[in-house]
């Protein structure tokens, strides 16, 4: 049995892989940044905005793209062009970044939470159908890790019900629910492109949409509510600039490659984990025909792997250097000092009240079960996938005596 690294033993790498580095430049990138440097249109609403316009809604298969400042204002905005504000609320899974809902609660609307299947790590549809209600404006679907919602389950509500349905795939750039990219399939998507994403820009973000007068909304408010150069509405700046285009143009050209080779990767990984008894893949689904692996997740039971929490296991795992993961969102959105505080109250009106017990989906992922691996981690090659599943069971192997050393 050799020796973990945590324990003084050797690494099954020297190093951290380079590929394991994220963003990634390359002579696209920087190719696309010199054109605009030497066009002198630094500023927003040049060729390379509407060229990335064109080409990401062609991506994904939409009539519309907008290409904005960041993902939580490509939320907010979709939200505000709806006209949801105050008084209104919004069903979302509370096992996302803050910034779904910091979105939320901007435009003056109330977050509502529906809670999070512990199987997909997704917004359970069942729970969030309980959580409408006669104020309920909009269903905020997160594809969270790149792993598509249920989106037949949420569409038929929303379809039923006259409720909006807003793709947050903040992480989901390429992913697929029955060979349909998402982002397509609700009133609007929110893809971000800031610095971990599969496609960056540093900062940045695109809203798709098939809905034409939505778009002629969303035109307008990012443009400080400009139309024709009349201000016809309370807009803000949200525009993005053409360095920022320019990037996202040259990476998106390179997406669909690494998202299959993300893919191909997660599962050697899951093939492994189904040998060990401590780690699960998330509930298959025939439906998704892509998953863009933003972060790859997976469930974690301590329980099996000597009592072992999974800040032990990841302390573990990443010394061997091979990856790079961890717990995930270890603290939930509803317990945050912010949702409890006079300026959340003075924003919605409403004092938020919602308890830990009453989203006990959510706390197995957040608390015991969450897990991922960030997305460069599938990036290599077959044979530095296999290393990641070596270290598993060089992990596996040590962990009685590692439940010591922690002890």
């Amino acid at each position: 049995m050799k020796r973990l690294a945590i324990l003084g033993g050797e690494p099954i790498n020297k190093k951290i892989p380079e590929f394991i580095k994220w963003p990634v430049p390359g002579e696209l990138e920087e190719k696309a940044l010199l054109e605009v440097l030497e066009s002198g249109k630094w500023g927003a609403d040049g060729d390379q905005k509407h060229a990335l316009s064109r080409e990401f809604a062609e991506y994904c298969g939409t009539k519309h793209a907008l290409p904005v400042i960041n993902g939580t204002v490509c939320l907010e905005m979709i939200l505000r062009a709806l006209g949801i504000g105050r008084g209104d609320e919004v069903v979302v899974s509370p096992y996302t970044f803050v910034a779904s809902v910091h979105a939320i609660v901007n435009t003056g609307a109330f977050p509502v939470f529906a809670d999070t299947d512990p199987e997909t790590q997704n917004l359970s549809p069942e729970s969030c159908e309980r959580a409408v209600t006669d104020r309920t404006r909009a269903i905020m679907a997160v594809h969270m890790g790149g792993r598509p919602a249920d989106l037949d389950a949420l569409l038929e509500i929303s379809n039923r019900l006259g409720i909006p349905l807003v793709e947050d795939a903040s992480h989901a750039h390429g992913s697929e629910w029955k060979a349909t990219k998402v982002g397509s399939y609700g009133i609007a998507g929110a893809f971000s492109c800031q610095a971990s994403k599969n496609i960056s820009s540093g900062e940045g973000g695109i809203i798709t949409t098939n809905d034409s007068e939505l778009y002629e909304r969303l035109l307008c408010l990012h443009d400080n509510g400009r139309a024709g150069g009349v201000v016809s509405q309370l807009g803000t700046n949200a525009r993005l600039a053409e360095w920022q285009c320019a990037m996202l143009r040259a990476q998106l050209r390179r997406l669909d490659g690494d998202n299959k080779r993300r893919y191909r990767n997660k599962e050697i990984i899951e093939d492994a984990f189904r040998q060990t008894g401590f780690l699960e893949p998330l509930k298959h689904d025939d439906r998704i025909t892509m998953n863009s692996c933003h972060v790859f997740t997976f469930r974690y039971h301590s329980e099996k792997l000597h009592g072992l929490t999974r800040q032990q296991f990841f302390k573990a795992l990443n010394a061997e250097n091979v990856c790079s993961g961890g717990p995930g969102y270890i603290e939930p959105i509803y317990t945050m000092k912010f949702i409890h505080s006079d300026e959340f109250l003075k924003k919605t009106g409403r004092k938020f009240t919602t308890k830990p017990e009453e989203m006990p989906g959510n706390e197995i992922v957040a608390h015991s079960e969450g897990c991922w691996f960030y997305h460069s981690t599938l990036l290599g090659e077959k044979e530095d996938t296999e290393r990641i599943a070596e270290a598993i069971f060089k992990v596996e192997a040590n962990a009685e005596q590692l439940a010591k050393e922690f002890a």
